[in-house]
């Protein structure tokens, strides 16, 4: 049995225990979790997974033949593109197949393909959500693998931005050189677009990259992260040219205090909340709690932001092999902004540090 095997075995496990005949997916990480078929971004694909340990892929005539001889899976086909409703080859698999209860993806499918499920599958529609995002935060050796190289090329390309780092240099011109380094290591890409926020920038926060120049005695905050075989990074340095005045110089030290506590907190057993709890309560007794406006991290995988959020109240509970960010900052108007983000393997007995970029401001 492959890898993909096993996992499409596993969530027909879940489907029969929720009681499913089977699953449609149609969001794009939770198909090449299964399928490992790598498509482009604009191009839509249907995997569907019944409780039997079936799994049979829709593909656009244009990616077939690609996907018979790249892809693992036996049954693979076609979906006409020229006719209105592309997904009528669904229609006639599942009236042959008799679903009764069918899972779909609650939190990411669009209201045009909802209907479609509704009203032309005639089969009761149960999320199917819940599981998938349980499956899939749980790493495999080979997805761990992949997340390393991820973090290894992001922490290489922040690196040398570092480097090129300078008076004068717009933001977009080092978002840029980003990418360039992503595709050199061989990243398929960027898991979400790079930015640098200088200045005013940082404390509003702008979150993409503009004809900025950065100035002296401004904090810069650089937020980049690569894909490799599929796989995400996410890594934020907070950067500065020349000296920073003392007030500057404190949200840094606290938001990167309050970093490095939550980190030391990360073990098997511990919920999500009681991480975002330790961060936050640094900040708070600092003066800052009012300037830590977002969540305290994030798990990371075939999507950048994935099950589970790290942020206060939730319950979750963090396992062996999760991949999560830790990211608290502060954001100071009039002053600037201050966030130290690394990427964190749940371990059997605490955990461990992916990123390797040094932390402190340069």
């Amino acid at each position: 049995m492959n890898l993909w095997q096993d996992r499409v075995n596993k969530f027909s496990l879940e489907l029969k225990k929720e009681g499913l005949d089977a699953a449609v997916l149609l969001n794009a990480a939770n198909i090449r979790y299964f399928t490992d078929l790598r498509m482009n971004p604009a191009a839509e694909s249907i995997a569907v997974i019944t409780s039997a340990g079936e799994i049979i892929y829709f593909v656009a005539p244009l990616d077939f033949k690609r996907a018979k001889l790249n892809c693992w899976i036996p049954e693979i086909i076609p979906f006409p593109e020229s006719v209105s409703n592309h997904l009528l080859p669904l229609t006639d698999f599942f009236k042959k197949r008799a679903i009764k209860r069918l899972g779909f993806e609650s939190d990411s499918i669009s209201h045009k393909y909802y209907c479609f499920l509704r009203d032309d599958l005639s089969a009761e529609l149960v999320s199917c959500s819940e599981g998938l995002v349980v499956l899939r935060s749980i790493k495999t050796p080979e997805e761990i693998d992949s997340i390393r190289k991820a973090a290894a090329i992001v922490d290489t390309a922040m690196q040398e931005c570092m480097m090129m780092l300078s008076e004068g240099i717009t933001e977009s011109k080092l978002t840029g050189y980003a990418r360039y380094v992503f595709e050199r290591e061989g990243a398929e890409g960027a898991a979400f677009d790079p930015f640098v926020a200088s200045g005013e920038n940082s404390w509003l926060p702008q979150r993409f990259p503009s004809n900025k120049r950065i100035m002296p005695g401004e904090m810069i905050l650089f937020d980049m992260g690569a894909v490799y075989n599929g796989y995400c990074s996410d890594l934020t340095r907070t950067m500065a040219i020349g000296g920073l005045n003392p007030e500057q110089m404190d949200i840094f030290e606290v938001a990167y205090a309050a970093q490095q506590k939550a980190i030391r907190a990360v073990k098997p057993g511990v919920s999500v909340g009681y991480i975002d709890e330790v961060a936050r309560d640094h900040i708070a007794q600092a003066g800052y709690g009012d300037c830590f406006p977002h969540i305290t991290g994030h798990g990371v995988g075939l999507s950048i932001h994935e099950y589970p959020i790290v942020s206060g109240g939730n319950d979750h509970i963090l396992c062996e092999n999760m991949v999560i960010t830790v990211e608290p900052g502060i954001y100071l108007e009039n002053v600037g902004a201050a966030r130290v983000e690394d990427m964190v393997l749940v371990t059997n007995d605490s955990c461990e540090v992916l990123t390797k970029t040094k932390r402190e401001l340069v």
